[in-house]
C-alpha cells in the first residue's frame, strides 16, 4: 500500500488541517481558513443584509479554495509531463511545505486578508493531494464528508457485526477527529511562536514528502 493510502500518512496530513485552523484562529482575529460551508452561509447571510465588503471577505477564501485546487492540478500535470522520477505528491508537498514556510515569514502586522487567504488556498491545494485513504474517499482539510462516512461506517458496524467493519469504523473515526486534534497545538504552539507556528507544519509534511520518497526508494521506483 502506497503511503498515501495509509491512515497514519492521512492521520498526519489531517493533523496538519486542522492544525492551520488553529494557527489561523489565534494568529489572525479568529478567522477559520478551512471553514468552507460556514463561508458560504455567511456569504449568503451578509448579502441578503447588504453588508457587500462582509460579504467579499467571506467570499475570497472560496475563490482561494478553488484556486488551489485548480493550482494542485496544474502541478500534477506539469510534473506528469516533465516526467519526474517518482510520485508527483512528493513533490507537491515539498512546494507546500516551502509554502508554509514563507507564510511563517509574514509578519503579525500584514492584513489579515493577505494570510488568510494564502492558507486558504493552500488547504484547497492539500485537499486535492490526497482523496482517499484504504480506498475510501476522506478529506484532510474539510471535515462534513468525512463525518457522513463515520455515520455510515457505524451502520455497517451494527448491522454486519463482524471485525472488519469495526476496525474501518475505529480508523475513519480516529482519522476524522486528528482534525480537531490537531488543532490544539495549532492553538497552543501559535500563542507561543506566533507566525512563526506555521514552520511546524513546514516540517511535517516535508517528513512525510520524504516518506513517498523512503517508499519509492524501497519499491525501486527511482
Amino acid at each position: 500500500i502506497p503511503p498515501w493510502e495509509r491512515p497514519l500518512f492521512i492521520m498526519i496530513v489531517t493533523f496538519v488541517g486542522g492544525y492551520m485552523n488553529g494557527y489561523t484562529y489565534t494568529t489572525r482575529n479568529n478567522i477559520l481558513a478551512n471553514m468552507h460551508t460556514a463561508n458560504m452561509s455567511k456569504l449568503g447571510i451578509n448579502i441578503a443584509l447588504g453588508n457587500w465588503l462582509d460579504a467579499l471577505s467571506y467570499f475570497l477564501p472560496i475563490i482561494a479554495c478553488i484556486l488551489g485546487a485548480t493550482f494542485s492540478q496544474l502541478i500534477k500535470a506539469i510534473i506528469v509531463t516533465l516526467n519526474f522520477k517518482g510520485d508527483w505528491r512528493k513533490y507537491g508537498l515539498i512546494l507546500e511545505s516551502i509554502a508554509l514556510f514563507f507564510i511563517g515569514l509574514i509578519p503579525i502586522y500584514c492584513p489579515d486578508v493577505i494570510v488568510t487567504n494564502l492558507v486558504s488556498f493552500f488547504m484547497g491545494y492539500q485537499l486535492c493531494l490526497f482523496r482517499t485513504c484504504l480506498g475510501v474517499p476522506f478529506n484532510t482539510t474539510i471535515c462534513t464528508g468525512n463525518i457522513r462516512s463515520v455515520g455510515l461506517f457505524l451502520f455497517d458496524a451494527l448491522d454486519i457485526e463482524n471485525k472488519e467493519s469495526f476496525k474501518k469504523l475505529i480508523t475513519f473515526t480516529v482519522l476524522t477527529f486528528s482534525f480537531a486534534i490537531g488543532a490544539i497545538p495549532g492553538t497552543l504552539i501559535s500563542l507561543a511562536l506566533s507566525v512563526k507556528a506555521v514552520w511546524i507544519c513546514s516540517f511535517i509534511l516535508f517528513l512525510q514528502s520524504f516518506w513517498i520518497y523512503s517508499y519509492e526508494n524501497k519499491i525501486g521506483k527511482i
